[in-house]
């Protein structure tokens, strides 16, 4: 399984199940292991260095996040939504991450504002760049970007909450770049958040934070259904030449 050459070996000295189950979810979020992809167990634990006990305990967790599911006599595989699925985590992401952003703003915090300023200028520089690895890590910092801002709210049992829906989105955030080749909306659209975080504006952080989510989900389906149509018109194309040879 080619994919798991992206994790990294587990310390002995580590707690086992719970150093496993940070594993597979950073693999899971960064697209090491895509929608729908199955994870052998004996493959995964040989990557991670580990027995195969750790990673049944830490599956289960997981499972219950839903960021895998259990496939009957054939193991487990990454959680795969469909369309309607996906609209449902986003509008849910939208409506969590909006409201949270508007608690935020009220607390005018400019050492926050500063750190997220210098923290978009990094994530600008590596937006405009056509290197794979700078790309990989502009997603880490989006990550990081939203989590520094949110985390102004000091609502910790809304933000752990909200983690679970950002966990389930994460992986069709990357497949919407990696479909659609930008970084530029979405980068412009943290500046604009930036902008109204800095002076408190509770009412346009909440808005913001809103369309931020519906963008991008808006950019996904329309690339996931285009996705799907050249796939149609591919096959059916090449369903035709068969025809064509065997008539």
């Amino acid at each position: 399984m080619e994919s798991t050459k992206a994790l990294k070996q587990i310390p002995k000295a580590a707690l086992l199940p719970e150093a496993v189950y940070q594993q597979l979810k950073t693999a899971i979020l960064t697209g090491v292991f895509r929608p729908g992809q199955t994870l052998r167990q004996e493959d995964v634990a040989k990557q991670l260095g580990v027995s195969r006990g750790p990673l049944r305990e830490a599956l289960p967790k997981l499972e219950a996040e839903g960021m895998i599911i259990s496939m009957p006599h054939r193991g487990c595989a990454v959680t795969s939504l469909a369309p309607s699925e996906i609209a449902e985590i986003f509008e849910l992401r939208a409506m969590m991450e909006s409201s949270l952003a508007k608690a935020a703003a009220r607390q005018q915090d400019p050492e926050t504002t500063q750190r997220l300023r210098e923290l978009s200028a990094r994530m600008r520089t590596l937006a405009v760049s056509k290197v794979e690895g700078d790309r990989l890590r502009w997603f880490e910092l989006n990550y990081e970007f939203h989590s520094m801002l949110l985390a102004v709210a000091g609502r910790r049992h809304h933000q752990r909450f909200l983690e679970m829906v950002r966990a389930l989105a994460e992986p069709y955030i990357r497949m919407e770049i990696s479909l659609t080749g930008d970084l530029m909306e979405a980068q412009l659209e943290h500046e604009s958040l930036i902008e109204a975080f800095s002076v408190g504006d509770c009412e346009k952080l909440e808005r913001l934070t809103r369309e931020h989510v519906q963008h991008t989900a808006q950019r996904l389906l329309e690339a996931l259904n285009r996705n799907a149509e050249a796939e149609k018109t591919a096959a059916e194309a090449t369903n035709g030449r068969a025809d064509a040879r065997s008539a």
